[in-house]
């Protein structure tokens, strides 16, 4: 089963030590965040993830859009908002870089880690209704959920989205708003098909929170992995009875600043697979268990890590990937 995260790593800002960065600092020149980005492409690939992220380090989900897009200053929308320039494609294209250097690096050392060669990177937009919903409206549009606000949003998301989309394996979408019941689903529907359409990657959801009452909605929506937290909503089993899609099954607990054992992380795992044997979308598939699970189910955390210590962070995904490849070989056994 393919590992991966939901975007955001602990940010370990370097500040200037030497004397070179201390004048490239003085000129405007001396990113802080790099090194963070390079600290979250590290650990990653150090814990085994597959599909990996830059750590989404120079701000919160919504920070990082609103301070690149047009029509906003801060978090205030005073005009019509645009996509002007892309936002993610230089970290992206830096993690990029660190990935290579570590296959390139491998590859002199005979291989030691095989792995490695098949990883990746994702790209990761925070969604249009989570963006209207953090933003004070001051201009242009009647106020958070006017339409106009939130496709236009989209329409800029999707300009990002084309952008990076030659760069990346995967592009997720973080809407975790839609499960506190603020938007309209119908709304946001549209809003991600204008994103999604015509993308060359596939697209990936991700909903947190309690999505029960709303899954038979979000099933439908134009993406081709639906990702939500089992962790620390156990009741969110129950849609893996019905769902279509492929599924991120989160399985850590990112609120909890503590590290789950190996064995509880499988223990999720065996429960969330007993309930997908229900599921005749995927006891449908061709070839055996470990066939199906590979081809419909992602392993990733319940959510961002940005606000856990590292070492907390780290060795939760280190646990997980663990977990998860104890697990796969347990089923092939059986």
């Amino acid at each position: 089963m393919i590992k991966t995260v939901v975007g955001s790593y602990p940010v370990v800002i370097k500040e200037p030590e030497n004397f070179l960065e201390k004048i490239k600092d003085k000129l405007g020149m001396f990113d802080r965040y790099k090194y963070a980005i390079e600290k979250a492409v590290i650990d990653q690939l150090n814990a085994g993830i597959d599909v990996l992220s830059d750590g989404q380090v120079r701000g919160d989900m919504v920070e990082i859009f609103v301070s690149n897009l047009y029509g906003f200053e801060g978090k205030r929308v005073v005009n019509r908002i645009e996509h002007t320039k892309p936002i993610t494609l230089k970290d992206i294209k830096f993690a990029n870089a660190i990935l290579n250097k570590n296959k390139n690096n491998n590859s002199k050392n005979n291989g030691k880690n095989k792995n490695n060669s098949n990883k990746s990177i994702k790209g990761i937009l925070t969604g249009p209704c989570t963006i209207a919903s953090s933003i004070r409206v001051e201009s242009y549009y009647s106020d958070n959920k006017d339409e106009s606000l939130i496709y236009d949003l989209a329409n800029a998301l999707k300009k990002e989205a084309e952008a990076i989309q030659d760069y990346v394996s995967i592009i997720q979408i973080d809407e975790p708003i839609l499960s506190t019941g603020m938007y309209e689903l119908d709304t946001a529907r549209r809003a991600i098909k204008r994103i999604t359409e015509n993308l060359k990657v596939p697209v990936s959801m991700h909903v947190c929170g309690n999505i029960v009452n709303i899954f038979e909605e979000l099933n439908t929506f134009n993406v081709d992995i639906l990702d939500h937290e089992f962790a620390s909503n156990r009741k969110n089993l129950d849609i893996l009875e019905s769902i279509d899609k492929k599924v991120g099954f989160g399985c850590i607990n990112t609120k909890l600043k503590s590290v789950e054992s190996v064995d509880e992380i499988k223990d999720l795992l065996s429960e969330g697979l007993e309930i997908l044997k229900n599921n005749n979308s995927f006891m449908g598939l061709n070839g055996d268990i470990i066939n199906k699970l590979n081809s419909h189910v992602i392993i990733d955390p319940d959510c961002g890590m940005r606000l856990l210590p590292l070492d907390i962070a780290y060795n939760k995904l280190k646990n997980m990937v663990i977990a998860s490849e104890e697990f796969e070989n347990e089923v092939k056994i059986k």
